[in-house]
C-alpha cells in the first residue's frame, strides 16, 4: 500500500509559520489548497510573460529581484501578467524579505483565494530550509510487512511467512539489549533514492504481539532503552522455513533485495528448533557493520582460498 503524501497551506504554516517568520496577509479562504512537491518554484519568467510552466502544486517564491524587476513595467503591464500568474489558482505565494506586496499581488491573491504570506528571511534561505521540511514532509511511504528493530544501531527490517516467529525473535532481540521500532506494520519512507527510513504506525508504536501472551507495551515492559522512533534500514533479514533451504543458500552474503526502491543489503536466515535466530542476526548485523567499512569475510576468504589453489598449481 502507497500514500502519495501531500500537505496543506494551513498546515504548512502551523508548523513552520513561526520557525520561518511567515505570516498569511491574504487568501485565507485558500488555506485548503495543497503542495505534493518539495521544489519550490520563483515566477521570474512568468512576470516576463512566459506562465506555461508554472506549477499549482509548488510553493511560489517572489523575493527582491521579481518585485523590482515588476516595478520597471508599466501598471498595465504588471497588471496583465500578475492576474496571469495568480488566475492559475496557485497554491501559494511567498514574498521573502518581509517585503511588503505590491498593491497589485494583494488585489490578484484576494481576487483569486490564494494565500499570500510573507516571511521575514531572504529567498535562500527561505527556500533552503522550506524545501528540507517539503521533502521530509512529502517523501513517499509505502506500509510493509514485519519486524523491524535497532540492532548495534542499525535498522534491520524482519521479514517472513506469518507465525513464522519474527515477534518473537524480536522480543529476544529487545530481551539482549536491542530496540524495538515497528512490529506487524512497518511504515517505509524514501527520503532520497537511496534513503529508506523505518518508523512504526502511530496506532501501533511500542506496542507488539506475541501469540500466547497477547498484545505487549514493550516501552513499559523493557523501559526507554528497550525501543526507539525511527531508523534508516540497513540490512533486510528474510526468514525462511528449513524446508525451503538448499546448498545454494549456503553463502548468499552478498544478496540485494529492493524496497519502494531503494537496493538494501539482504540475508536469509532458515528457521529450525534450536537455531538460535537472535544470535544469528546480530552476527549478520556485526557483519553487515564491518562490510559497510569495507571488509567482506567471505570475499576475503574467497580470494584466499583461490590465492592458495593458485600457488598450488604453480
Amino acid at each position: 500500500m502507497k500514500k502519495n503524501p501531500r500537505i496543506t497551506i494551513a498546515e504548512i504554516l502551523a508548523e513552520q509559520g513561526e520557525v520561518l517568520k511567515m505570516s498569511l496577509v491574504a487568501g485565507e479562504k485558500g488555506l485548503h489548497r495543497y503542495i505534493d512537491h518539495p521544489r519550490l518554484q520563483k515566477p521570474s519568467l512568468a512576470f516576463a510573460g512566459f506562465i506555461k510552466h508554472l506549477s499549482d502544486i509548488r510553493m511560489q517564491v517572489i523575493g527582491q529581484t521579481e518585485v523590482e524587476y515588476l516595478e520597471t513595467r508599466t501598471e498595465q503591464e504588471q497588471k496583465h501578467v500578475i492576474d496571469a500568474v495568480f488566475d492559475l489558482r496557485l497554491a501559494c505565494v511567498v514574498i521573502t524579505r518581509g517585503i511588503k506586496p505590491p498593491a497589485l499581488i494583494l488585489a490578484a491573491a484576494q481576487r483569486t483565494d490564494t494565500p499570500l504570506i510573507i516571511s521575514e528571511y531572504e529567498s535562500s534561505s527561505f527556500m533552503a530550509n522550506m524545501t528540507l521540511f517539503l521533502s521530509h514532509a512529502l517523501a513517499p511511504i509505502t506500509h510493509h510487512h514485519g519486524v523491524y528493530m535497532d540492532v548495534f544501531g542499525m535498522g534491520v527490517l524482519l521479514r517472513g511467512d506469518s507465525g513464522i516467529g519474527k515477534s518473537e525473535i524480536g522480543l529476544e532481540l529487545i530481551a539482549r539489549g536491542h530496540r524495538l521500532i515497528a512490529d506487524d506494520m512497518v511504515e517505509l519512507i524514501r527520503e532520497t533514492p537511496t534513503v529508506l527510513v523505518g518508523r512504526s504506525p502511530e496506532v501501533l508504536r511500542y506496542q507488539m504481539e506475541v501469540r500466547g501472551l497477547g498484545i505487549l507495551d514493550i516501552r513499559n515492559i523493557f523501559g526507554a532503552a528497550g525501543i526507539t522512533d525511527t531508523k534508516r534500514v540497513r540490512l533486510v533479514v528474510d526468514l525462511m522455513p528449513w524446508e525451503d533451504y538448499q546448498e545454494k543458500n549456503r553463502l548468499n552474503s552478498d544478496e540485494e533485495v529492493v524496497l519502494h526502491g531503494v537496493k538494501l543489503p539482504s540475508v536469509q536466515l532458515f528457521v529450525r528448533p534450536g537455531r538460535s535466530l537472535a544470535a544469528l542476526i546480530e552476527v549478520a548485523t556485526r557483519n553487515q557493520l564491518l562490510k559497510q567499512r569495507g571488509f567482506n569475510s567471505t570475499e576475503t576468504f574467497t580470494q584466499a582460498l583461490r590465492q592458495r589453489i593458485q600457488d598450488q598449481s604453480d
